[in-house]
């Protein structure tokens, strides 16, 4: 963890280096941006010409929190908390000689941490607080009660004959074949082409969306309804069954069981939802105002340079040179 800090801390130093300019043909370790200025009287070490500051270890150790604060209160664990410290600035030094601090790694995770302390220092508690009241989590649940209350669902598979004793007697004769064959789905499909009735489920092969018993109701009339929501899922209705629309060959395909989640099943994931909402919300109006400062252009056609280059480097060929390819061969 000590390490860690000192790192980010570290990181964000560069990054601030880099920011100014200081990027330059000299070493890096010569840099004053690089240093945090502090008063001798408040150094409490120093590693070459770096110095480290009271106000600096106070600052790490208050970003470990309270119990860190504790923890070193003991003079000798402070002292071993320093030289942490220090050893941490000696690998810092040694990384900067070597001319570190201008490797793409590097630079990438200081723009990182950068990005990371500008969200927070212009965003702030808007966008990063994980607390949110109770009363919108409520309203939300009300809102979308239908998402989490839902009724017991049914898909059926039908054959519709006509709604006379003829239509019985062909719905009961269809039933009996398909019990010698209740697994061949072509078959029941040839004879939905045939027989039914039904011209908009004939071109879906007999199917029926998924309906509850409500909705199977005012489509089918309740006889229809109850019927359907007897028959075990996977199973045929042993005899024909009777619609508000005439005769039927019936087979429930599948089922979704009831959903019944209140709202404390559900409180957490509708307030990390809202949480998420918010936070695009506001960061998206954020960057929005800082695009208006800066030009910025996508140069569509060097898609195909990078992938290209990923695919080759993969040995596999690039999309964009296969497109181009064809179009070559069929102008």
């Amino acid at each position: 963890m000590m390490l860690r800090t000192g790192a980010m801390r570290a990181l964000g130093c560069i990054c601030a280096w880099m920011a100014v300019g200081c990027v330059t043909a000299q070493s890096p370790t010569t840099s004053d941006c690089l240093e945090l200025v502090t008063d001798d009287s408040g150094t409490i070490a120093r590693v070459g010409e770096a110095s480290i500051s009271v106000d600096q270890i106070a600052s790490r150790l208050e970003e470990q929190g309270s119990g860190a604060v504790r923890r070193y209160s003991d003079r000798e664990r402070l002292r071993e908390f320093v030289e942490d410290q220090i050893r941490f600035e000696l690998l810092v030094r040694a990384g900067l000689e070597r001319g570190l601090a201008r490797d793409p790694e590097v630079v990438q995770a200081a723009r990182t941490v950068m990005v990371r302390k500008l969200l927070k220092k212009d965003l702030g508690p808007s966008a990063f607080a994980a607390e949110l009241p109770e009363e919108q989590v409520v309203a939300y649940y009300n809102v979308h009660k239908n998402e989490y209350m839902q009724p017991e669902i049914r898909r059926v598979d039908h054959i519709q004959l006509l709604p006379t004793q003829d239509g019985r007697a062909e719905a009961t004769n269809i039933l009996a074949k398909l019990q010698k064959r209740p697994t061949d789905e072509r078959f029941f499909h040839d004879l939905v082409v045939r027989h039914s009735t039904d011209v908009e489920s004939r071109s879906s092969d007999g199917a029926l969306p998924f309906k509850s018993r409500e909705e199977l109701t005012e489509e089918f009339g309740p006889s229809f309804a109850s019927e359907v929501f007897r028959i075990p899922p996977g199973s045929w209705a042993n005899e024909p069954v009777q619609s508000t629309r005439g005769w039927h060959v019936v087979k429930v395909a599948s089922r979704r069981e009831e959903l019944h989640r209140s709202i404390n099943d559900v409180r957490d994931d509708i307030r990390e939802r809202l949480l998420e909402g918010r936070r695009s919300m506001i960061f998206d109006k954020y960057l929005s105002e800082i695009r208006q400062r800066y030009p910025v252009a996508l140069y569509d056609e060097r898609l195909d340079d990078v992938l290209s280059r990923v695919m080759g480097a993969t040995g596999t060929e690039s999309p964009g040179k296969y497109l181009r390819t064809q179009e070559t061969e069929n102008p």
